[in-house]
């Protein structure tokens, strides 16, 4: 009875595979899923997307990794997934795949989907940053997906610029509508987020470990998104909050971040920052002779110049973050200037709703 009832409603297949994608696609799945239509949501992602309303046939967030080494050595595991998640859109027929980020897994299955049931609708919600690294890929997109949903409002100039024939559409960043004020930020205290993956907290935090030991003046707390990264953050003066790195940036003077989507959430809450970020060296060096921007941190990639200090590779010495903030520990006016500087950015990326903008061009698409 209960697949009889699952068969009479629309599928709509969702796909993510890191915590920030969990959580923007949830938004999404609770307006589909309270508009009154007949739909089945299914597809893999995790907790949060289970809890709006998706069927989670498994959870794709465990399995994120970052870096080129990394993702070579989990090859075996995404392509059975892959393959896993290609085999139910056959069997299930979805009338459309959306694709949440995710881009090392999401371009190649945009690309498997079109190929074997080209009638099927692909979406994709939130851009690869293609302007950063790629550009070429910009063709696959155009050939695979029928609606690119971005969530930055210089993207889609970006793409009409080169595939003009790709249907795109500006809904807004999804912080914005989770955006609070600012709460009574405390003196000297430090809040430091080194990532949502076990790879990259194994590589950032004892940078940021190190930070603490040169500042024994300064109070420190770090925010884990689970308790397999909170057990990696140890040391004796700082304690651990998971699940709760929004409002520890609403009450900290300065954040010490990992680049990412934490440094977007710093923005929205109105926290100065300092950026810090290291991979395999064989990522890095890849990377560096693809990627076209100039700035790794979002902030300063949309300001298009430097509102926030980068500590790179190489650059993420103990010493030189320890100096940096220091700095802006005691230089209360670069820290508002920092501030309004985020606030303009902040302005820049759209009105609250872009979660319900997402879901009505999902629907009128299908």
């Amino acid at each position: 009875m209960f697949n009889e009832r699952i068969n009479s409603k629309m599928p709509i297949m969702f796909i993510a595979g890191e915590a920030s994608g969990d959580s923007n696609a949830a938004a999404i799945i609770k307006h589909l899923c309270s508009r009154g239509q007949r739909l089945h949501v299914f597809g893999a992602g995790g907790p949060q997307m289970k809890a709006a309303g998706m069927e989670l046939l498994f959870d794709l967030t465990e399995h994120a990794v970052v870096g080129l080494v990394e993702v070579l050595k989990n090859y075996g595991k995404f392509k059975r997934l892959f393959d896993q998640l290609l085999a139910e859109v056959g069997k299930r027929q979805p009338r459309a795949v959306v694709l949440v980020d995710f881009p090392g897994f999401n371009l190649r299955f945009a690309k498997a989907v079109k190929h074997r049931y080209p009638q099927t609708k692909v979406i994709y919600y939130i851009s690869p940053q293609l302007w950063a690294w790629h550009a070429s890929r910009a063709k696959q997109i155009e050939r695979d997906v029928d609606l690119l949903l971005t969530i930055f409002p210089f993207e889609k100039a970006w793409y009409a610029a080169r595939v003009p024939k790709l249907r795109v559409e500006f809904v807004g960043h999804p912080f914005v509508e989770r955006r609070q004020r600012p709460g009574m930020r405390g003196q000297k205290l430090v809040v430091l987020l080194p990532g949502s993956r076990e790879r990259e907290v194994a590589k950032i935090w004892p940078v940021m470990a190190h930070v603490v030991d040169k500042l024994p003046d300064v109070k420190f707390i770090a925010a884990a998104v689970d308790t397999r990264t909170a057990a990696m953050i140890r040391h004796p003066r700082v304690r651990v909050e998971i699940g709760k790195a929004r409002d520890l940036m609403r009450q900290a003077t300065l954040a010490i971040t990992a680049s990412g989507t934490a440094t977007m959430e710093c923005a929205f809450t109105g926290c100065p920052m300092i950026v810090v970020y290291k991979v395999n060296w064989l990522t890095y060096l890849v990377g560096r002779m693809l990627v076209k921007v100039k700035w790794l941190a979002m902030p300063n990639v949309i300001a298009d110049k430097p509102i926030v200090p980068e500590f790179i590779q190489h650059q993420a010495s103990p010493s030189r973050v320890a100096a940096a903030t220091r700095t802006l520990l005691q230089d209360v006016g670069e820290r508002e200037a920092m501030q309004r500087k985020l606030a303009t950015i902040v302005a820049s990326l759209g009105s609250p709703g872009s979660s319900e903008r997402a879901a009505q061009l999902i629907l009128a698409e299908i």
